[in-house]
């Protein structure tokens, strides 16, 4: 028998023999037994079990019925039976229900809603002093309103924005004029609204208020919810696992008190899934996925709002980005603003033409909206009814504001006139000092008023907007704080008490002398230093430079003694100077309201350098005085002032000496001196009291005479 060798691809199988050779047929192969799910669930005792299953119940009953048809015991226990069972499920059902209730009650917080056809009460024109902030928002609301532009460039709409600012800013004014002008159902709600007494409740209100915001989306295209003090509701659940401030009390309390983690933690998942279809919307894209029709896009937007005056105790997770997308702060406004602002009010009251609206913007510098509104709709309104006039003027404006930065008038009925004399001579020391060494400053009031825990007070404020200022400004206010109590001294003879407040303020202008580098490199701060203090080895500088403003203070005050005298006699007789009041007492500071201000240009690369202006730098050192106009800078007539100096001449009263010029500290640096004396050839003397002696001084030490002194040298 030969071997034949198939051929490449051809079939090698044996085929059995046919015909007279053919033997026994051969077994055929068994089919593998298939293993997979399907066949596993069709195998006939599992389709026999799944029978029972289906039928057994039907199978039961009606045997059961047979079983009554023909027993009527029967019947009657089936009905006893079913009468217990139905008797105890009412119960439950009505436990139930009333638990049910008292969540749903509970879980009922004040949502407001304003609906596109309400009558609008708050507008945009109502909003004043922030006109960028209402350029943004009002693009969002357009957006909102007119969408087909927005989705087929394919822009994806922010989730939610965060108003942060001071209180009184306007948040919640703002929110309240988007009621009005959104054109879309706007919701709001108050965080704390969301707070629950037993555990669960807040996530019940939670979910309540984002599904009331969606249906309303759903008919109306869009939605605004606002959350007003989200800080309630979004506050940091910190290194707490699912806790927040009151995660703890409600684990302490056996689970009934609620925490305020559980609804922060919903209105999380609400922002996160704001794209999500809902049940219905699902339930239509299967039922037109089965015509074969593509499945429907959203129309509508649910944006959320919150307003908090404190944005860095919320959690981090409320504003990443995708939930809360824009963080807008909400300052106070500018002067412009606050003229928007004034103005705005103004027109809501009867006032009369003393009003100067430019002096109400200078005398509010960082005021919010909601001061501006209570000082002049409020405050002015009542003083003036109360003082018989059917308009404010511009005194009851002054009136209210001051009362609102130090209080109510509280005078001391039976106060001793020296005493009063005493914080007389304060006062005029610090408005002489702050008229001649602050020009840019207008001074607002000088009184002698109690108000609050002041006995009296300068107030001053900037006539421009100020946003950085030259050091030598700190040591003008340094100085302008010593003046009350070198006043004192000066012409009541000896210290008094009363610079308490004063020295705190020295001590802060120095701290922020040295944390901006005047005494030299600021190497020691509050990164790197506990107390956060200066260093031990400035105090020797920081004593001669205390001690260099301290004299140059003196000086200037011997210089003004008429003028400080002058305002002490005017606070003595009517106990409080408005700001005209108080600058027919005063001379020229060469403050010039409309003169043109020259603003250097930078150095080149290569020039000399221009030499820093010493501190402190007082703008009236040395000058001569001005031909007397009406305003801020006509002098005072009855005001002796002494020769010009000549050209060239430099600082003759040397008020702008350095410190490395200062006089070393002697024994009678801490001594008090006499009642101050003028120049000994003219009669220009402080006008003493004629129905006291001067005071005996602190320490037996003996005054000698000028002259005497002079004959000695």
């Amino acid at each position: 028998m030969s071997n034949v060798v198939p051929a490449p691809g051809q079939n090698t199988q044996q085929v059995p023999p046919s015909g007279l050779f053919a033997g026994p047929p051969l077994p055929r192969a068994r089919a593998p037994r298939k293993n997979d799910i399907v066949s596993k669930r069709n195998r006939w005792y599992l389709r026999l079990w799944r029978f029972v299953r289906a039928v057994w119940l039907w199978v039961l009953i009606v045997g059961l019925l047979i079983w009554m048809w023909l027993d009527p015991v029967v019947l009657n226990l089936v009905f006893t039976i079913v009468g217990t069972v139905l008797q105890y499920a009412l119960i439950l059902a009505f436990g139930i229900l009333q638990f049910v209730a008292i969540f749903w009650f509970m879980s009922r917080s004040k949502t407001v809603i304003v609906l596109p056809e309400d009558p609008k009460v708050t507008t945009f024109d109502d909003y004043w002093g922030q006109p960028t902030l209402l350029r943004l928002v009002k693009q969002w609301i357009s957006l909102l309103s007119d969408r087909d532009k927005f989705v087929e460039m394919g822009g994806n709409y922010i989730n939610g924005i965060l108003l942060y600012g001071p209180p009184g800013t306007g948040k919640t004014m703002l929110a309240k004029a988007m009621a009005g002008e959104a054109g879309i159902p706007f919701m709001s709600v108050e965080g704390s609204g969301f707070r629950g007494m037993f555990w669960g409740v807040d996530v019940l209100k939670m979910v309540a208020f984002c599904g009331k915001a969606k249906k309303l989306a759903r008919e109306y295209g869009a939605c605004i919810a606002y959350i007003d003090e989200i800080d309630a509701v979004g506050m940091s659940r910190g290194g707490v696992m699912g806790g927040g401030q009151g995660g703890m009390m409600g684990m302490g309390m056996g689970g009934m008190m609620g925490g305020g983690s559980g609804s922060l933690t919903r209105l999380l998942y609400e922002m996160d899934g704001i794209d999500e279809k809902g049940r219905i919307e699902r339930l239509k894209d299967r039922v037109r996925h089965l015509l074969g029709q593509p499945a429907t896009k959203r129309t509508w937007h649910v944006l959320y709002m919150g307003s908090t005056n404190r944005p860095e105790v919320l959690d981090p997770a409320l504003l990443r980005p995708g939930r809360f997308d824009q963080k807008i702060e909400v300052g106070t406004p500018d002067k412009a603003g606050r003229r928007d602002v004034i103005n705005g009010y103004l027109r809501k009251v009867r006032y009369d033409t003393t009003v100067d609206v430019e002096a109400i913007v200078e005398d509010t510098p960082h005021a919010t909206p909601a001061q501006i509104a209570g000082a002049i709709t409020k405050d002015a309104v009542r003083i003036a009814l109360f003082n018989g006039r059917a308009a404010i003027s511009q005194r009851d404006i002054d009136q209210a504001l001051q009362e609102q930065a130090m209080g109510i008038e509280h005078p001391i009925e039976e106060w001793d006139e020296e005493q009063r004399m005493q914080v007389a001579y304060h006062e005029a020391g610090h408005a002489v000092l702050q008229h001649y060494l602050l020009p840019e400053q207008r001074i607002v009031r000088v009184t002698i008023v109690r108000r609050g825990g002041a006995l009296g007070y300068v107030m001053h404020v900037d006539r421009v907007e100020v946003y950085g200022a030259p050091l030598r400004r700190f040591a003008a206010s340094i100085m302008v704080s010593m003046a009350g109590h070198v006043a004192t001294k000066l012409h009541m003879g000896e210290y008094w008490t009363g610079a308490s407040s004063d020295f705190s303020q020295i001590r802060q202008q120095i701290w922020a002398l040295y944390s901006f580098g005047y005494f030299g490199p600021p190497v020691r701060g509050v990164e790197n230093s506990q107390t956060g203090g200066l260093p031990a080895s400035a105090d020797v500088v920081i004593e001669r430079f205390w001690k260099t403003l301290e004299e140059q203070t003196e000086n200037m005050l011997v210089k003004h003694a008429d003028e400080v005298e002058a305002i002490a006699q005017a606070l003595m007789q009517t106990g409080d100077l408005s700001h005209d009041e108080v600058m027919a007492l005063l001379g020229d500071n060469g403050y010039k309201p409309n003169a043109p201000q020259r603003v250097r240009p930078p150095a080149l690369f290569g020039a000399a350098s221009r030499a820093p202006r010493p501190l402190p730098a007082p703008m009236a050192a040395g000058a001569a005085a001005a031909t007397p106009v009406h305003g801020d800078t006509a002098p005072n007539p009855a005001v002796k002032r002494p020769a010009p100096p000549a050209a060239g001449s430099g600082d003759p009263e040397g008020l702008l000496q350095p410190l490395s010029s200062a006089p070393p500290l002697t024994v009678e640096h801490t001594q008090p001196n006499p009642a101050v004396r003028a120049d000994k050839d003219t009669a220009d003397e402080p006008r003493p009291r004629a129905d006291r002696q001067p005071p005996t001084l602190l320490r037996s030490v003996p005054v000698k005479d000028d002259k005497q002194d002079q004959s000695k040298k």
